[in-house]
């Protein structure tokens, strides 16, 4: 973290009361130049600090509510052109607290009674209140509002004593009521006007009187998984004639048994487990807790309520455990519903409240459990789709429960033919005979339907060539047949029949592929000496080995490696060591060579035959001319 300059921190002191305003500016923070600007750095629940360093209040100042130290405590950026980089600077603003707070009795239990002896002599303290104020500078002070007692009873205005006056004995069983109330004369609300607490009933009873509850009726709640034997709820009375007291509990209409109380504790516990979801179990119970002194004392008694809350035990159950849709067809809209399934859950409220999904992208389920097509299916790939639907509860933790859904898809003819390969390169011989195989085009179709093979533009046959309908087969045609091209391109059809489902032959669908047929050469053309009878060469007496005498040519009709030939001297009446046979591969043209191994004898001469020699099984031409030697 980049460290920043710290300017001094800057303290102020304000009253409560002066933030009494949202939105009202406190105070204003000191700039060095009239350009800086300032930032609060972290947001604070009390005040905001504007660009020019106004101070405003964000929320109404209560200084019960802040912290021990009373302060508000805050860090600014401040930033301007004058400054390399940021700076920050400590705001401490102290409260005074502001007399603002009404006291209140803390006088248990409620409502305030009391008893008096019948005997008891002037300034018998019978009661004191008690009140709280939660501002610091409170001055409370205790008064009699209203008399009902004729005067018996006063109060002490600064301790809350509530004693008797007067000598006159008090009459047994007989209820003396007082008004009371408490005021801080730190905080004047008016003309002789105070804060004060609400008046309260004081009820003082001569003699004696029952035990008394701290409070006038009790309730706990408990969730279902509560443990058996541990505690609920403490219920106490107060004796009047400081005795020991016995508590007993009974309950009333079910759930006798549930619960018991420890007598002299009062402290309610658990007897037995719960369950929420048990009908005969209720929800709440209602019971009654007697308090009774000792040694044939009073007793009194009090109501008290224990609500069982529900607790997340119970996973969401489907209705089925397996679902099933039959006959959906494959290619039906996206979004369209296809069956709904339905879970409940034997807890309550949030715990009861399910959440439907599922583990398959190919469909989609809403709030009601409802399934829907989430994209295109295809029979051809599944035509069963097993899906896993879950139904979650929004209980902490949270249960599930499952169920599997079955969706046989309904196959529709919706696949092309595809062929096996884009284009077939097939060889024919060129002087292959009818009904030659050449090739057999495959295709296949997921839907399952049968498939029918022809040409584009329909029918079977095409020129030299005809294709079986139901194997694709293609062959030469029976008839006449002349292959004259280097090869044939066939474009040739896969068409469905829809045979694969109800109504499939509505809508056939067709593809198609490229044959190749290449003609391949056949050697039966033999090479032919069309120069022949011109041959007549002569050679000089005494020519170097290497010297030309003649050049031969032949040709052959034939293509490729068939139409390419060789020379070889096959014969020669006269043998001579002079010429030996050599062999070339030109195509075309090849040179006989002259080899001297001896002194040529004036007008000798030798008689050679050529043969022109072709690939397995070779075709031979012969050309035969005589070769003549002169001298110079």
């Amino acid at each position: 973290m980049q460290k920043r300059s710290v300017r001094p921190t800057k303290s102020y002191e304000f009253k409560e009361s002066d933030g009494s305003v949202q939105g009202m500016t406190v105070f204003q923070l000191d700039r060095k130049i009239s350009e800086e600007t300032y930032k609060i750095e972290a947001p604070n629940r009390w005040v905001t600090v504007d660009t020019n360093g106004a101070v405003k209040v964000k929320e109404t100042w209560d200084y019960e509510q802040l912290s021990k130290e009373k302060t508000i405590d805050f860090w600014v950026y401040a930033q301007g052109p004058h400054l390399s980089e940021l700076e920050r600077q400590r705001i401490i603003v102290h409260l005074k607290d502001v007399n603002d707070e009404n006291p209140y009795f803390i006088n248990r239990p409620l409502p305030m009674q009391a008893v008096v002896q019948l005997n008891a002599p002037p300034g018998t303290p019978v009661f004191k209140l008690q009140a709280r104020d939660p501002d610091t500078d409170h001055n409370i002070h205790y008064f009699l509002i209203r008399d009902r007692t004729g005067g018996r009873f006063e109060v002490d205005e600064r301790s809350g004593e509530v004693r008797t006056r007067g000598a006159e004995a008090f009459m047994l069983d007989k209820e003396y009521v007082l008004y009371v109330k408490a005021e801080d004369h730190n905080g004047p609300t008016g003309d002789r006007q105070f804060q004060s607490t609400k008046e309260e009933r004081l009820s003082i009873m001569g003699g004696k009187r029952p035990p008394q509850f701290y409070l006038p009726r009790y309730e706990a709640t408990i969730p279902e998984n509560q443990r058996k034997d541990s505690d609920i709820i403490e219920v106490k009375a107060k004796s009047f004639a400081d005795r020991d007291i016995r508590y007993t509990l009974r309950a009333q209409g079910k759930g006798a048994g549930t619960f018991n109380i420890g007598p002299t504790t009062g402290v309610v516990k658990l007897a037995k487990e719960l369950d929420y979801e048990e009908l005969r179990q209720p929800k709440t119970y209602s019971l009654i807790v007697t308090a009774t002194e000792d040694s044939g004392g009073f007793s009194t008694s009090v109501e008290l309520t224990i609500k069982v809350t529900d607790v997340n035990d119970n996973a969401p159950r489907f209705e089925l455990p397996d679902y099933q849709a039959h006959n959906i067809d494959e290619d039906i809209p996206i979004g369209t519903s296809i069956l709904q399934v339905s879970a409940s859950d034997l807890d309550t409220g949030k715990n009861a409240e399910i959440v439907y999904s599922l583990g398959r992208e190919e469909f989609t389920i809403d709030e009601k459990g409802i399934i829907y097509s989430n994209k295109r299916l295809d029979a051809d790939v599944n035509n069963t789709y097993v899906l896993t639907v879950k139904a979650t509860d929004r209980g902490d933790p949270p249960m599930t429960g499952t169920a599997t859904v079955r969706v046989y898809t309904e196959n529709k003819n919706d696949e092309t033919p595809k062929f096996s390969q884009d284009v077939y390169t097939p060889n024919v011989d060129e002087n292959a005979g009818p009904n030659t195989l050449v090739t057999t085009v495959v295709a296949s179709d997921k839907d399952g339907d049968n498939i029918h093979f022809g040409f584009v533009g329909g029918g079977t046959t095409s020129g030299m060539f005809t294709i079986e309908e139901r194997t694709g087969v293609i062959r030469l045609i029976p008839g006449e047949i002349e292959l004259d091209k280097d090869k044939y391109e066939l474009n040739v059809t896969a068409r469905d029949d829809g045979s694969c489902c109800k109504n499939g032959a509505l809508t056939t669908h067709t593809s198609t592929a490229l044959v190749v047929v290449f003609i391949t050469d056949v050697n039966d053309n033999k090479p032919i000496f069309e120069e022949c009878s011109l041959y007549a060469p002569q050679v000089e007496e005494g020519a170097p080995s290497g010297t030309p005498v003649v050049t031969v040519k032949a040709t052959d009709q034939d293509k490729g490696h068939n139409g390419q030939v060789r020379y070889s001297i096959v014969q020669q009446r006269l043998v001579f060591p002079w010429f030996k046979e050599h062999l070339l591969h030109c195509p075309l043209y090849f040179w006989l060579f002259h080899k001297l191994a001896l002194p040529l004898l004036p007008s000798k001469q030798s008689q050679w035959q050529f043969r022109q020699l072709s690939p397995s099984p070779p075709l031979e031409g012969v050309c035969s001319f005589k070769v003549c030697s002169h001298s110079h």
